[in-house]
């Protein structure tokens, strides 16, 4: 075999049928896991009357509402002030990560 059969492949034996038809039956497991994964975010439609607080309550239950911050924050540039949302505004509402907010605290008007 010369360099040119080796660059091009030719003359190299193929992969066996068998090992085609293997590859061909995971692929699609590999796409449900994928999907799987993808399905842990939500998405919220913003009403009249929302405040990023009340919504990470009604996500993250009650007294997590200074979770608003991981909201906000998976929602830029969209949002520019965590305190403007707008009514009929398709937001990601992210899984709650395990620490906490680093907005922290009571903060007036977000909730």
């Amino acid at each position: 075999m010369g360099l040119l059969d080796f660059l091009t492949g030719k003359g190299k034996p193929g992969p066996a049928p068998d090992a085609l038809k293997k590859t061909a039956e995971a692929t699609p497991k590999a796409e449900e896991k994928s999907a799987a994964g993808a399905s842990a975010e939500t998405f919220y439609v913003v009403k009249p009357g929302d405040t990023l607080w009340k919504i990470a309550e009604a996500h993250y239950g009650a007294g997590k509402g200074a979770k608003y911050m991981e909201i906000f924050e998976a929602n830029r540039p969209l949002l520019t002030d965590p305190d403007k949302i707008q009514p009929g505004q398709r937001l990601r509402i992210p899984r709650a990560s395990s620490g906490t907010s680093a907005g922290g605290g009571d903060i007036a008007g977000r909730h």
